[in-house]
C-alpha cells in the first residue's frame, strides 16, 4: 500500500501545480487584454496627433522602429510614409481599429481623419510585439513561483510529515509494544481525528488484559484447587487396595484414572504457569545443557524401569532465557520421548548455540506422528489416532506448552520423521 505521507505531498504539489497553471493561463488571458487597451489607445492617440500636423510634401521617412508603421494621406494622396510600409492604404479609410495584413506579417492598425484638413492618418503594430510583450510580462512574474515550487514541495512534505506525526507514533508504540502489554496507549500528541481510533484501541486493549487475567486466574486456580482432592483420592485408594489385602482391578483402573488425572492437572498448572508476562519478566543467563542433564536425572526413573537407551550430545553453554520455561520444554520432549518409545529402544538428544540460536532435537524409537496429524498435534487436549490406539496414558497438552514457550523465545518449532525411527521433534530458540 502507498505511504498516505508520499500520496498527500503528490496530491497537494499536483494540486498547487494545476492551480497555479490555470492561474497563469487566465492571468496571460487577463494581460493580453489589458496590453492591448494600452497599446490601441497608444495608437490612437499618436494618429490624432499626427492630423493636426501640417500638410507635407510627398516624403518617405526611415523606419527607427520595426515595432510601429505610418502612413499619412492627403486628398487621396499619400504625403507622408515610413519605409516599412507599401504605397497603398494599409487600411480602410474608415475611422478606428482593424487587424491588417502587410509586409508579411499582422498588424493592428488605428485609422484617425482630420475633417479640417481632409489628412488620413493611419498608424500600425504588429501584433506579435503584443503577444512577446505580455509573455515576458507573464514570464517575469510567474518564474519565480514556479522555481519555488521545490521549495514548496519540501515545506509541504515536512508539513505533512508533522501532522502524520501521531499516526507514525501510533505505528511504532504498536509494532514495538510486546505481546503481553496490555497498557493503555499515550501518544504525545493525540489530533482529533485520531481520538476514536486511540479510544477503541485503549478499550479493545483493556477488554484483552481483563480476558488473558481471567484465563490465567481461573487456570491457575483450578489446577491449584484440584491437586489437593485428587492427592486425598490417591492416598484413599491406596488405603483401600491396603485393607482390602489384595488388588482388584477395579482399584487398580481408578488408580491409574487418578494419576492421568493428576498429570492433566500439573500439565494445566505447567500451562498456566509459562504465560507470556511470567516468562519475560524472568529472563537471565542459564546452560541449557546443564538444564537437560537435570530433566534426564529426575526422568531417568521412568527411563529405567523401561530399559531405555538415552544419548546427550552437546557442551555446556551460555543462554538467555527463562530456565524454568526450558526446563519446561525439556521435560516435556523428554517424557513424550520416554512414553512413546518401547522399551529396550534408544532417545537421543542433541544441544547446540551458534549465533544467538539455541536448537534442540529429540528423536525417539516409538511410532512417531503421520504427517497428516503434525499441524494439529501443538493444539490443546488433541490427541490423533496414532495416540488413541497405542492407549498410552497422556492428556494432549505437552506439544501444546512446547509451543508456547518457543513463541515466547520468538523461535520455531519442527515436527519430523527421526532417523531412529520414531519423531523428531526440532527446536529453535533466540537468545533474548
Amino acid at each position: 500500500m502507498d505511504s498516505i505521507r508520499k500520496y498527500l505531498t503528490f496530491l497537494l504539489i499536483s494540486a498547487i501545480a494545476l492551480i497555479s497553471f490555470i492561474a497563469a493561463l487566465q492571468g496571460y488571458r487577463s494581460g493580453m487584454q489589458m496590453s492591448s487597451v494600452l497599446f490601441d489607445a497608444e495608437l490612437k492617440t499618436l494618429a490624432q496627433s499626427m492630423t493636426n500636423l501640417p500638410k507635407q510634401i510627398s516624403e518617405t521617412i526611415a523606419a527607427s522602429n520595426e515595432d510601429l508603421a505610418i502612413q499619412s494621406w492627403s486628398d487621396e494622396d499619400l504625403v507622408l510614409r515610413t519605409s516599412n510600409v507599401p504605397l497603398t492604404a494599409i487600411a480602410p479609410f474608415e475611422v478606428g481599429y482593424s487587424d491588417q495584413n502587410f509586409n508579411a506579417q499582422r498588424w493592428r492598425v488605428y485609422a484617425s481623419f482630420n475633417q479640417r484638413t481632409s489628412v488620413w492618418v493611419f498608424v500600425a503594430q504588429p501584433l506579435k510585439t503584443r503577444f512577446e510583450l505580455t509573455e515576458e510580462m507573464m514570464i517575469s512574474a510567474m518564474t519565480p513561483f514556479f522555481l519555488a515550487i521545490p521549495v514548496l514541495a519540501l515545506a509541504i512534505f515536512l508539513l505533512v510529515t508533522y501532522g502524520l506525526a501521531p499516526l507514525r507514533e501510533l505505528t511504532s508504540q504498536l509494532s514495538m509494544r510486546r505481546e503481553n502489554d496490555f497498557s493503555a496507549i499515550a501518544l504525545s500528541r493525540t489530533p482529533e481525528e485520531l481520538l476514536p481510533t486511540v479510544s477503541t484501541l485503549n478499550s479493545l486493549l483493556n477488554r484483552l488484559d481483563s480476558a488473558f487475567e481471567r484465563e490465567k486466574q481461573f487456570a491457575s486456580h483450578a489446577a491449584h484447587e484440584l491437586r489437593t482432592p485428587l492427592s486425598v483420592l490417591k492416598i484413599n485408594l491406596h488405603n483401600l487396595q491396603q485393607s482390602q489385602g489384595c488388588e482388584y482391578e477395579e482399584i487398580q483402573q481408578l488408580q491409574q484414572d487418578t494419576d492421568r488425572m493428576i498429570h492433566v492437572v500439573n500439565q494445566i498448572l505447567l500451562l498456566s504457569r509459562t504465560n507470556p508476562e511470567i516468562i519475560s519478566a524472568n529472563f537471565d543467563i542459564c546452560d541449557p545443557y546443564k538444564i537437560a542433564q537435570k530433566v534426564i536425572s529426575d526422568s531417568y526413573v521412568n527411563i529405567d524401569r523401561k530399559n531405555q537407551s538415552i544419548e546427550l550430545n552437546g557442551e555446556s553453554c551460555e543462554f538467555k532465557g527463562n530456565e524454568f520455561a526450558l526446563y519446561t520444554l525439556l521435560q516435556n520432549l523428554i517424557s513424550n520421548a520416554n512414553k512413546y518409545t518401547p522399551e529396550n529402544s534408544d532417545i537421543r538428544i542433541n544441544l547446540s548455540l551458534d549465533e544467538g540460536w539455541l536448537r534442540i532435537r529429540v528423536d525417539d524409537s516409538g511410532p512417531g506422528i503421520p504427517q497428516h496429524e503434525q499441524q494439529k498435534s501443538t493444539v490443546r487436549f488433541y490427541r490423533g489416532q496414532s495416540h488413541q490406539k497405542s492407549k498410552i496414558e497422556g492428556s494432549g497438552l505437552g506439544l501444546s506448552i512446547v509451543e508456547q514457550i518457543v513463541a515466547m523465545h520468538e523461535g520455531k518449532l519442527t515436527l519430523g520423521k527421526s532417523d531412529l525411527g520414531g519423531l523428531r521433534v526440532f527446536v529453535e530458540l533466540k537468545s533474548a
